[in-house]
């Protein structure tokens, strides 16, 4: 079984095809975000369509989450920056294709640790009102902290959000998280459990990859990770890859690139991932 104990049915939260959308019918459980009031928020999309959320860091780098990217995929990957509406773009984006992918060489599909991924843009965002870069946080956030996301994830049966919308969050104790009615061991030390607020709230598909922001300052201190079968189910709580922790990758990262910059090994980012180890 190894150091942690099994994380059994895991729900990566990518949007479905629609042929598997009943599945897992799912809201965020937020509101609309103020148009642009969140500067960093990045959508990864596939083919033209929104997979994943993603920070700005750099006019020239976003950071999400390693299992939102397929091997084979890179090509067909746009990065949108300064987007609001999914179905009106407007004159506030920047579309780029993607030039490297710089994964965190210690990702682990099994686990899910290290789930973190660097995308180098195929030019250079221009600052503005609508596209900003966000910092990282110096520190975790401490149990019982109010946290937020932000995403374009599914809405129930209604497919995709067409906004960005938003929610806050508390982070949880992690000794509770990993206790025998929650996540059973399957958390580690670089990982941020939290729950949704108000309590039924979580974050849906299409929503992995995005910052976790806390602080009064807002800073990332975290990627949008993975969640149970439920994402509502309160002893499943959702899980985000803490970017304290790996603060010093990222920012050599952004320095100096990857050496050899290529997807994960992911299989089947659409479907549901049986783990056990």
């Amino acid at each position: 079984m190894g150091a942690r104990g099994c994380l059994g049915p895991l729900l990566l939260l990518l949007p479905l095809p629609s042929a598997w959308a009943w599945l897992q019918p799912s809201i965020i459980g937020g509101h609309e975000a103020k148009p642009h009031s969140r500067p960093y928020m990045v959508s990864l999309q596939f083919g033209g369509v929104h997979a994943c959320g993603a920070a700005l860091l750099h006019r020239r780098w976003v950071l999400t989450a390693a299992h939102c990217l397929a091997r084979g995929t890179l090509a067909n990957g746009r990065v949108v920056v300064g987007l609001h509406s999914l179905r009106d773009r407007g004159a506030a984006t920047q579309t780029f294709p993607i030039r490297a992918a710089c994964p965190h060489p210690g990702y682990d599909r099994g686990t899910m640790e290290n789930d973190l991924l660097l995308l180098q843009l195929e030019g250079t965002v221009t600052l503005g009102r609508t596209r900003r870069p966000i910092g990282l946080a110096g520190r975790g956030p401490a149990a019982g902290a109010t946290c937020s996301l932000a995403g374009w994830g599914l809405r129930g049966r209604g497919g995709l959000s067409p906004t960005l919308q938003e929610l806050e969050v508390k982070v949880m104790d992690p000794r509770m998280c990993n206790n025998s009615r929650f996540w059973d061991g399957g958390i580690a030390p670089t990982m941020i459990c939290f729950q949704g607020q108000p309590r039924g709230s979580a974050p849906a598909k299409g929503d992995s990859g995005g910052p976790l922001v806390c602080g009064e300052r807002a800073a990332v201190a975290g990627v949008m990770s993975f969640s149970g079968p439920d994402v509502t189910d309160p002893f499943k709580p959702p899980v985000a890859t803490s970017t304290v922790r790996y603060k010093k990758w990222i920012q050599k990262t952004l320095r100096r690139g990857c050496k050899s910059p290529q997807p994960p090994e992911t299989e089947h980012p659409f479907l549901f991932t049986q783990v056990g180890f």
